[in-house]
């Protein structure tokens, strides 16, 4: 009997921490602003003719990464959604098929006359090159993205981004929540378990569609 009544105090005063704590968690995100990124290079306005931009696969150093299944459509559907311009989204097939490989970084060489080819190739006027800096799948969730738009006539960089994106901070947990927030969230959160915090895939498009919102206009 008396091990029983222990075990209940010990469950009550466990529950009791607990809700203080996550009442606490609860005011802080609370007063907190929704994430901004603040490590970006904007120009002031992209030129006119700057009308089609192929999209480039997500690059990422662990080629096995399940974030690789869904993040390079999800990161194509969210900077669609901007129309800022035309995307042509190209596939890691016909990356193997034209240039030999299926990704490449931003970071890294690039084949040769790369972007000449892919001009040639697409008729764009500029690239989109997304690389995966780092990826957590399990709560809290968390995703780096560095993202980078170039001009491919002269080279010249028109917008980059350098961001980590971790559930774990309450600013991030209110972007995520206003992002929730939106009819085409709410739609696709009723066909995939979980909210965008709980969700690797949703918490990606949160990721994509705050990143591409800081992209300059026409």
């Amino acid at each position: 009997m008396k091990c029983n009544n222990l075990l209940i105090l010990f469950v009550v005063l466990f529950s009791v921490t607990f809700g203080c704590r996550r009442f606490e968690e609860e005011k802080i995100v609370a007063k907190a602003e929704p994430f901004i990124p603040k490590n970006l290079y904007p120009i002031e306005r992209l030129p006119a003719y700057f009308n089609r931009v192929v999209v480039l696969p997500c690059y990422y150093a662990d080629e096995d990464s399940p974030v690789l299944d869904y993040v390079d459509e999800v990161f194509h559907q969210e900077l669609s959604q901007e129309r800022i311009f035309e995307t042509l989204r190209l596939s890691s097939g016909q990356m193997k098929e034209q240039f030999g490989v299926e990704r490449v970084a931003s970071n890294l060489p690039l084949p040769e006359n790369f972007l000449r080819r892919l001009e040639d190739l697409t008729g764009a006027n500029g690239v989109l090159f997304v690389d995966v800096d780092s990826y957590r799948a399990y709560r809290p969730l968390s995703l780096g993205v560095r993202a980078k738009l170039v001009d491919l006539k002269t080279g010249e960089f028109m917008w980059a981004i350098d961001e980590t994106f971790d559930s774990g901070h309450a600013n991030v947990i209110a972007g995520t929540q206003l992002f929730q927030s939106k009819a085409q969230v709410r739609a696709l959160s009723t066909k995939t378990v979980g909210s965008v915090m709980h969700s690797p895939r949703i918490f990606a498009k949160y990721v994509a569609s705050t990143c591409f919102s800081t992209m300059p206009m026409r």
